[in-house]
This record gives C-alpha cells, sequence and structure tokens, in this order.
C-alpha cells in the first residue's frame, strides 16, 4: 500500500491505471506546501467561514488590501460562505483552483488568498493573489507564483503563463516583474480597459506579463526550480 501510494503521487494529475484498477485523482492539487507557504484548497472542509471573516473583516483588507481587488472586501459572513461555495463549484467544473495562504512562520496562520485559472482550450494558465497588508514585503506573493508557473509547465503541459495587475497598483507589478524575469518571461505592455468591472462600473488598465514554456526551459535549464509538496 506505501508503494502505490508512492506511485499515485509521483503520477500526472489525470487517470491511473495499475493492475487493470482505474483511479480518478483530482485535476488540481489539494494542498501545496513551499519553504514558507502552505496552500489549501478552499473548501467548507478545510476552513470555517469564521476563520475568513475574521481576516477580511479587518480595515486593513477593507482598504488597501482590496483596493485594486474590491469584489474580494466581504462585508457579511454569509458573503464568506458564498465565496466558499463557489470555490467548490469551480474546483468541481475544473476552472478554477483556489487556494488558502497560510504563513508557516507563522504556526499556520491564515494571510490571504490565491487562485490558479487554466484555460484548457487556450493552453494557458493565470494566477491571482490577495494578501493581508501585514504579510506585504516577505515575498509570498514570488514564492506562490513559482509554484503556480512551474506547475503550468512541469504538470499541465500548458502554453504560456500569464498574469497581470492594475496600471496603478506597483507593489504587485514589482512583484509580478521578479518572477517574470526570472522565468525568462516578458512584458506584453498596458492593456487599456482590460480589468474586470468593479462594483462601481470602472473598468481599469492592466499591465500583463506572459512566460511561454520555451522561455521557461531555457531559464530553467541550468537553474534549481522552487522545491514544493503537492497533495492530490
Amino acid at each position: 500500500m506505501v508503494l502505490l501510494d508512492a506511485i499515485v503521487r509521483a503520477c500526472p494529475p489525470w487517470v491511473l491505471r495499475i493492475s487493470g484498477i482505474t483511479m480518478v485523482r483530482d485535476f488540481f492539487p489539494e494542498r501545496i506546501e513551499t519553504d514558507r507557504l502552505v496552500l489549501e484548497r478552499v473548501s467548507h472542509e478545510n476552513v470555517e467561514p469564521f476563520e475568513v471573516y475574521e481576516l477580511v473583516d479587518r480595515d486593513e483588507w477593507q482598504n488597501d488590501v482590496t483596493e485594486h481587488m474590491p469584489w474580494f472586501r466581504f462585508r457579511r459572513l454569509d458573503q464568506v460562505a458564498e465565496f466558499i461555495d463557489k470555490a467548490e463549484q469551480q474546483w468541481a467544473d475544473r476552472d478554477t483552483a483556489r487556494y488558502l495562504l497560510r504563513s508557516k512562520e507563522d504556526d499556520g496562520e491564515l494571510v490571504g488568498t490565491t487562485a490558479y485559472g487554466p484555460e484548457w482550450e487556450q493552453r494557458r494558465a493565470g494566477s491571482g493573489i490577495v494578501l493581508s497588508k501585514r504579510y506585504w514585503g516577505r515575498e509570498y506573493g514570488l514564492e506562490r507564483a513559482s509554484a503556480f508557473v512551474e506547475l503550468t509547465f512541469e504538470t499541465y503541459d500548458l502554453d504560456v503563463f500569464y498574469t497581470s495587475c492594475a496600471a496603478d497598483n506597483e507593489p504587485s507589478r514589482r512583484m509580478i516583474e521578479k518572477y517574470v524575469e526570472k522565468y525568462g518571461g516578458r512584458y506584453e505592455g498596458l492593456l487599456r480597459q482590460h480589468g474586470s468591472r468593479r462594483p462601481n462600473g470602472e473598468v481599469t488598465d492592466q499591465h500583463r506579463f506572459t512566460i511561454t514554456q520555451e522561455e521557461y526551459e531555457e531559464a530553467t535549464a541550468e537553474m534549481e526550480t522552487l522545491e514544493f509538496d503537492l497533495d492530490w
């Protein structure tokens, strides 16, 4: 049984056949662990709405943290529960994997959320993050993004990883530039009126960045990639 479990963990996340037995695995990892972070699937099994509400009810979250992503500015407990409901549905639809971000440096404290969104027909994937302000500057966003970049090319064999940030979101832009440069990607330019519509109806300009599979392979040919553990 131990050997079988090791084989299951090592195989890609599709359908595994051993001795005529078909074993179906999740499309996305249930848990991702890097040096300083644990990413857990957003689900009612993994988190109570009250714990998430305690995070999003802080003044910093309602202001600076969600300044550029106000649709994560939950103001009621039922809105948090609906967010978890939607995350479970997106997971089941193989559309988006949403994760809780926990800091190993702070005894597993919940510090934010992140998402990984593959677009299967277009053979590309993107990611976003909302991080508590008190953890800015630790490069948690960079560590999380590195894991998703490597998943895109090493596990899912997609062609492009892309991301964007609002034109006036300088902290996010600096973070993105670091990992895009690390993996050989490039800045594509400013896309006008390209962001998601905000609650007030505004649509923001967005800086867009991409990394192709070829760029990734060239950049990592003689570089140690990020070490992280996956639980499927």
